[in-house]
C-alpha cells in the first residue's frame, strides 16, 4: 500500500511521517479498531525507513507491505492464543504426572495462564529488538 505524508522528525535513516487515513482505510475491515478511531480526517504518525534522503517538510509516499502486516498480526494475535491453549493442555495432560497431588483443572489454568504471560514476555521482547530491525517498518519510495 502506498500512502502519502508529511516528514515531521529526522533521526539518522528513520523518520517520522504524519498522514491523513486514506481511501486505502475506507475498505479496510479493521477501520473501526484502528488506531485512528473511524474518523475520516484522523492523522497518524508513522514511523518508516528513509533510504531516500528526505528532509523535515518533505512530502512523501511511503509503501506499507501487505505481509509485514499479516506478519505481524499473527504474531501479535494468534502466538498468545496458541500459547494459551499449549499451556492448558499440557497442564492438564503432562503437568499432573508430575503434581499428582493437585487437581488437574487448576493446574491447566495456571498453566495456560503462565503460557500466555510468557508469549507477552517474548513478544516484547521481540518488541525491543525488532526496533533496531527493519522487516515490520514501512519504507519511503520518493519525494513528492
Amino acid at each position: 500500500m502506498e500512502e502519502h505524508g508529511t516528514v515531521i522528525r529526522k533521526d539518522g535513516d528513520k523518520v517520522a511521517i504524519r498522514a491523513t487515513r486514506t481511501g486505502a482505510c475506507e475498505s479496510c475491515s479493521s477501520k473501526k479498531s484502528c488506531v485512528t478511531g473511524g474518523a475520516s480526517d484522523a492523522e497518524v504518525i508513522v514511523e518508516a525507513i528513509d533510504p531516500v534522503g528526505v528532509k523535515v517538510g518533505d512530502k512523501v509516499v511511503f509503501s506499507v507491505s501487505a505481509g509485514s502486516v499479516l506478519k505481524a498480526g499473527a504474531l501479535l494475535y494468534l502466538f498468545p492464543i496458541l500459547s494459551f491453549i499449549a499451556g492448558v493442555a499440557l497442564g492438564q495432560s503432562v503437568f499432573p504426572r508430575f503434581l499428582p497431588g493437585y487437581h488437574p483443572d487448576l493446574v491447566s489454568g495456571i498453566s495456560g495462564v503462565a503460557f500466555l504471560a510468557a508469549a507477552f514476555g517474548l513478544l516484547k521482547g521481540l518488541s525491543v529488538l525488532s526496533e533496531h530491525g527493519r522487516s515490520f517498518r514501512p519504507r519511503v519510495l520518493r519525494i513528492e
